[in-house]
């Protein structure tokens, strides 16, 4: 039972360091998780409720390979407990063993092998099947772990892509203000720099000068070239709007597109969780049922050897009862004839020719097939005398 129970305890002292990979506990604590989202409110929920339905399928599976391997080592130690000598005590008070190869004939013990040999292979094939499945399972884990990261990428971009379209737009109502100040300065500037009915004078050119700097003014009190500079100001402003105004419908569209995407990742990884649902309560349901099939199996053979045994086990008990009544009828006899004293040591030494002896009576004759019949199972213990 030792060297069975080694298999089993690895087995699980595997299991439980791979089981360690998905639980919080194994991590460091300057560690996080891979597909903890950034912001708590949009997927918290959902990645805590597929990780305890992840591990709630690890566990699962790690138990039933632990109990596979204990079935297993218990049918090694059924099969070794089979092989064992079963001591038989006859009416004279002597013990012979019969071993399992003199009890059962060699068909049976076969068929026993070909049956404990096919169970064991089913045994090994629902390992290796499980183990694929164990495979399989973290194929998934790592695709669901992309699936978080790429969309804790993607959660990255549009905050940069919205932090952008926000300062685009800040300079757009920038330069919308700029152009209204020019335009009003523009509208003042010309309200107040109407034709005078009488000669310029000083005080109005001084006061020119003040609006607009002293540049481009004239003699005459008009202004020379101030009207195309201030037009060019705001063709260069109305160029910087709409330069603007595009890189805002250009973030706006991005933003759409990664919406778009990271819409798409969403119903990727909710298909996702949805098939392995399925195919984990499928599998689960299959292994069920044919865990139910063989231990119902088990449960018969078991009883048709227990059956068996017994039945041999009562067969050889009226075999020893018949033979010890054979020799004491013999001895009853050797005793009234009288005429063959001889010490119990030459008796000893072959009990098998004094069957044919008594020859005068007939009811000594049906018995005498019986009598040489387990001659060769009577080799190794000594006369029944």
């Amino acid at each position: 039972p030792r060297g069975a129970a080694a298999p089993a305890l690895a087995m699980e002292s595997m299991f439980e360091d791979d089981i360690s990979i998905l639980t919080q506990e194994a991590l460091g604590p300057s560690e996080v998780w891979l597909d903890a989202p950034g912001d708590a409110s949009l997927g918290g929920d959902m990645c805590s409720a597929s990780h305890f339905a992840l591990i709630t399928a690890y566990g699962d599976i790690k138990e039933r390979l632990g109990g596979l391997e204990r079935e297993n080592a218990t049918l090694r130690h059924r099969l070794k407990v089979y092989e064992i000598k079963y001591p038989l005590i006859n009416n004279f008070g002597e013990e012979h063993g019969f071993s399992l190869y003199e009890i059962k004939d060699g068909s049976l013990l076969e068929v026993e092998k070909v049956s404990l040999q096919q169970r064991l292979n089913q045994f090994q094939h629902e390992l290796q099947k499980n183990k694929e499945q164990e495979e399989q399972l973290g194929e998934m884990i790592q695709a669901y772990e992309k699936l978080c990261v790429e969309k804790s990428d993607l959660e990255t971009e549009l905050g940069e892509m919205r932090a952008l379209v926000e300062t685009h737009l800040r300079q757009i109502c920038g330069l919308e203000q700029q152009l209204q100040q020019q335009q009003g300065l523009q509208d003042t500037a010309f309200s107040s720099l109407s034709p005078p009915l009488g000669p310029p004078c000083a005080d109005l050119d001084l006061h020119y000068l003040t609006l607009r700097g002293g540049s481009g003014l004239s003699h005459a009190g008009w202004p020379g070239p101030a009207p195309s500079v201030s037009e060019l100001e705001r063709r260069r402003l109305e160029e910087a709007l709409e330069a603007a105004q595009g890189e805002a419908r250009g973030a706006q569209l991005r933003e759409e597109q990664l919406q778009a995407e990271c819409e798409r990742l969403q119903e990727e990884l909710k298909q996702l969780q949805e098939t392995r649902a399925q195919d984990l309560a499928s599998n689960q349901s299959e292994r069920e049922m044919a865990w139910v099939k063989r231990v119902g199996d088990d449960q018969v053979n078991l009883a048709l050897a227990y059956t068996e045994l017994t039945e041999e086990l009562g067969r050889l008990r009226e075999l020893s009862s018949l033979q010890g009544r054979i020799l004491r009828t013999l001895l009853q006899e050797q005793t009234r004839s009288g005429g063959q004293r001889h010490s119990p040591l030459s008796q000893r030494h072959s009990p098998a020719p004094q069957c044919p002896s008594p020859s005068p009576p007939a009811r000594a004759a049906p018995p005498c097939p019986p009598c040489q019949s387990p001659a060769p199972q009577r080799r190794s213990p000594g006369p029944p005398c």
